[in-house]
């Protein structure tokens, strides 16, 4: 017999039934781009799910993909009333019913599909009148446009696609890469922004400069080159060869500024990562943000966020646009998070930081010819997000085995305390970078509350080790050096940082100030460790989600999925999921007026590496929750979709 209600619960059921049934009257709200708008602040102003009532949530439906792995970054796309995505490793297209997770349609590839394959999203074309809407998907350096309701190829672009990259001088002017093709496109009007990350080379290389392409024809409109010219400020920080120097923009996540018709470009680190002996100088226009004018393609500025980069820490994340409050008075500004765990607030017109920050000295290179700079800039409002030193007295405080593993690991290594920018040995030595490849901030960036002036971000403290030895193959006038490692992490057995401190953190920054309003562990990983690590967080790496609502959404390496308040940093709500993700969760309105959080569980990625305690592959799902309806049956989003253990992870890290 089922249990009796009293007064109360009857009218919070009726309250709830009235409000899902009000907002089936609304307008269904849509999910067009990867960053949830062209500004890609990672932000919807839904508030059906609040601060409020978010612990209610529940899971509604799950996609099953089939697939096994340890990464699947797709961030669906919500448009004209299907739910687009990218499947893992076979690179199909897949359309969904928003409200059901029923398929629609699946379209396969119209190319060959490398095993690495990770797209993060599609851009979307609303076409010009003539030409009908469609999904753009960029392979190799050329697009295809699928069709919305039918996953059909667009007739009017080439059957082998429409090609949009760029002459390759080292190819005799043969059209070659220097397209990015897991991050998104910019689509402004009907021209399609693209860049990559070829490497800052000297010549002969392939060129990655931004260039914009128009849609309906192919044709190239513009090209911006990032490094700049002869005569301009930075025109000699590459060495007396700066203008020969061949060009890109980066391998993460650009936007637009539709109001102002700009494009902004974080930009890749300069080549080699490790060994810049052949281009002394600061390299203006690498590890930098970038203005462009998206209809011609002039540089409007040029921000460094790194000088002369040896160390890997390219800026990649998001530059989000977005007008916040500074002394009483409104102001565009442009939020640029970076792996240096520093939150950039530039002002949008100039490019310059609207809070005080400041060039200090840093460690130099000992390797012979390498010319490192003195200083780097390091923000002051707000400060670092994490300190980014690695001391061995201050190792793991996961638990006793843990510091004990890391301990040895250094010692054996003859690791040596290190500071911020820390600089490689030389010599097949190892040397620890203090902020690794996956920051401080990675691709994921921020999430921006344009309403609250609040930026809120998934903080990583994962060093790296690194050498760098001698080769016959390596760039011409390098001194013969290249980083035959990197990015190897500085972790223990069970593949967490080394470090001490916490292992993620979920901080929330007042743009107009410049101040951390609240800083608190994201994730636990007590589940797996022990008690010692309930409150030490967790490693993440896509992007979080705010909203309206009050909530921040954010999902950890623990295999956990967390809902914040926006205002104090409080956990509301969490659930497990059957596999970690390091794609970011999306939000919209389906048709039944019902919001929806939508988050693709694949595996931990790059925030938590094979390891000899951790090394599964996971069933790759695409979750959905909602607030639950009255008698709406439970949904096990755990028992179906169990990991695959494998043997033990390798050891020591490489």
């Amino acid at each position: 017999m089922g249990m009796a209600m009293n007064g109360t619960s009857r009218a919070a059921v009726l309250v709830l039934t009235i409000g899902l049934a009000a907002a089936a009257q609304a307008q269904t709200t849509e999910w067009k781009d990867w960053g949830g708008s062209s500004a890609r602040l990672n932000y919807s102003a839904l508030n059906q799910i609040s601060a409020a009532n978010v612990a209610a949530l529940k899971p509604v439906w799950v996609w099953d993909s089939g697939k096994f792995g340890r990464t699947w970054e797709t961030r669906p796309l919500l448009i004209d009333g299907l739910l687009y995505l990218t499947e893992s490793q076979t690179g199909d297209t897949i359309a969904l019913e928003p409200e059901t997770g029923k398929l629609v349609w699946r379209a396969k590839p119209p190319v060959t599909v490398g095993a690495g394959l990770n797209r993060r999203s599609f851009a979307y074309w609303a076409g010009d009148g003539t030409m009908k809407p469609r999904l753009v998907a960029v392979w190799g350096h050329r697009i295809f446009g699928y069709g919305l309701k039918t996953g059909q190829l667009s007739s009017d672009w080439p059957a082998t696609g429409l090609e949009i990259g760029l002459p390759n001088p080292a190819e005799g002017g043969k059209i070659g890469g220097g397209v990015q093709s897991n991050s998104p496109p910019i689509i402004y009007k009907n021209l399609i922004i693209t860049t990559g990350a070829t490497g800052f080379l000297p010549p002969p290389a392939q060129p990655a400069d931004p260039h914009a392409n128009d849609l309906r024809t192919g044709k190239l409109v513009w090209t911006a080159r990032v490094i700049p010219r002869k005569g301009e400020p930075g025109g000699d920080s590459w060495g007396p060869e700066t203008d020969s120097v061949v060009s890109m923009g980066g391998w993460g996540h650009m936007t637009l500024d539709e109001a102002s018709g700009t494009v902004y470009v974080p930009t890749d680190s300069p080549s080699p990562d490790y060994v810049g002996i052949w281009r002394p100088g600061d390299n203006a226009g690498s590890g930098s943000t970038v203005a462009i004018d998206a209809a011609t393609g002039k540089i409007k500025w040029r921000f460094q966020e790194m000088h002369h980069g040896i160390f890997d820490l390219d800026t990649n994340a998001a530059a989000a646009p977005v007008t916040v409050t500074k002394d009483g008075k409104r102001v565009k500004v442009v939020v640029q998070p970076t792996k240096q765990a520093m939150i950039w607030i530039l002002d949008a017109a100039t490019g310059k930081p609207i809070h005080p920050y400041e060039e200090r000295p840093v460690a130099q290179s000992q390797i012979p010819g390498e010319k490192s700079s003195p200083t780097q800039p390091f923000t002051i409002s707000p400060p670092p997000l994490i300190p980014a030193t690695v001391k061995r007295d201050h190792l793991s405080h996961l638990s006793e085995q843990a510091n004990a593993e890391c301990k040895a690991l250094f010692d054996e290594r003859k690791l040596e305390d290190v500071g911020p920018f820390s600089v490689p040995k030389g010599g097949g030595v190892w040397a620890l970078n203090s902020i690794g490849a996956i920051g401080g901030m990675d691709w994921g960036g921020v999430s921006i509350d344009p309403e609250r002036g609040m930026a809120f971000a998934n903080v990583d403290n994962m060093p790296t080790m690194i050498t760098v030895t001698p080769t016959s193959d390596g760039v011409k006038g390098n001194g013969g050096l290249i980083s035959n490692v990197g990015n190897v992490r500085f972790h223990d057995k069970g593949g967490r940082s080394c470090n001490g401190g916490l292992q993620g953190e979920l901080v929330a920054v007042n743009l107009g100030s410049g101040t951390i309003a609240w800083r608190v562990p994201l994730g636990s990983l007590e589940e797996e460790v022990g008690p010692g690590a309930k409150d030490m967080g967790a490693a993440s790496i896509g992007p979080t989600l705010a909203t309206r609502g009050g909530v921040v959404f954010a999902a950890a390496s623990d295999d956990h999925f967390y809902a914040h308040d926006t205002r104090t940093g409080r956990k509301l709500w969490e659930t497990k999921m059957p596999a970690s993700s390091d794609a970011g969760p999306m939000t919209y309105t389906g048709k039944d007026g019902r919001q929806y959080v939508v988050i693709a569980a694949g595996g931990p990625g790059n925030a938590h590496r094979p390891s000899p305690r951790e090394n599964a592959v996971y069933h790759q799902v695409l979750i959905a929750f909602a607030l639950p309806k009255p008698g709406e049956a439970p949904v096990d989003i755990l028992g179906p979709y169990p990991a695959r253990k494998q043997g033990p992870g390798p050891w020591p890290p490489n």
